[in-house]
């Protein structure tokens, strides 16, 4: 038992632990994540779990091997914002794999990259032709950045010489049922007003509203948790069919 004790406490300080050195170096979406980030992250929880379940020595082993694991890559962190040669050395450089509709083949060896995945990537930014392409370069983040030929680009209104008006930023107000004042005073309204709309559009009590935004037109857009949308479609597999006997005479047929 004293085991499993142990083990419980050291989790949790490896948990805290993670949480505040992260926080402290900074928060990066898994998709723009570079490699060396991504090994890094690894050799965290690496650490962590070993500080988490390692009964055989003391914590503080691990607990110091964290911290300066941390204060590393913090410190290489900082360095490559202010040294460029040292940022592409730990983050690398962008690589251009197509120019003007010509697949740059050296480029591909270069990063181990092959033309499955390269086109790809390309059907994901809705390009069928490589033709069609003037650069694609591949990002320090594995992510594509695709720039199409002029004439293959989509129309757009800057291209008629027309400006149409800023939409602007729709703000959260509910969430969750949660009233969030500050967004509502951000915008110069308050709870009164906003419950005033709701009961215009039906709704009496805040709690049943699972979202909620305004937008820069003070237009209130309102999703409540019970649904009331006639013939929902259902994406799962498991869709009830009816059995019955012609059913099944319509499978034998199948089979004849």
């Amino acid at each position: 038992m004293d085991v499993y004790f142990r083990v419980l406490i050291q989790t949790i300080f490896a948990f805290f632990t993670i949480l505040v050195l992260t926080r402290i170096l900074g928060k990066q979406q898994i998709t723009q994540l570079t490699y060396y980030e991504y090994v890094n992250g690894i050799t965290f929880g690496s650490i962590a779990a070993t500080m988490a379940t390692d009964t055989d020595n003391l914590v503080w082993q691990h607990f110091f091997g964290l911290i300066f694991f941390g204060l590393l890559t913090g410190l290489m962190s900082y360095i490559s914002l202010k040294v460029r040669p040292l940022r592409k050395l730990i983050s690398g450089e962008p690589v251009v794999v197509i120019q003007n509709g010509q697949i740059l083949e050296n480029n591909l060896k270069k990063i181990r990259f092959n033309l499955d995945e390269l086109t790809s990537e390309l059907r994901h930014k809705n390009i069928f032709d490589i033709r069609d392409v003037e650069f694609a370069i591949l990002e320090p983040s594995g992510k594509f950045s695709v720039l199409k030929k002029p004439d293959a680009q989509n129309l757009t209104p800057r291209d008629l010489g027309l400006t149409p008006p800023s939409e602007g930023l729709n703000i959260e107000v509910i969430v969750d049922g949660q009233l969030i004042y500050d967004n509502l005073k951000g915008m110069g309204l308050n709870a009164k007003w906003l419950l005033n709309q709701l009961k215009i559009q039906g709704v009496s009590n805040i709690r049943q509203v699972a979202f909620a935004s305004i937008d820069a037109n003070h237009q209130l857009y309102v999703d409540l948790y019970e649904d009331h949308i006639p013939g929902m479609v259902d994406m799962s597999d498991d869709v009830k069919i009816p059995f019955t006997l012609d059913t099944l005479n319509v499978g034998e047929k199948d089979k004849k």
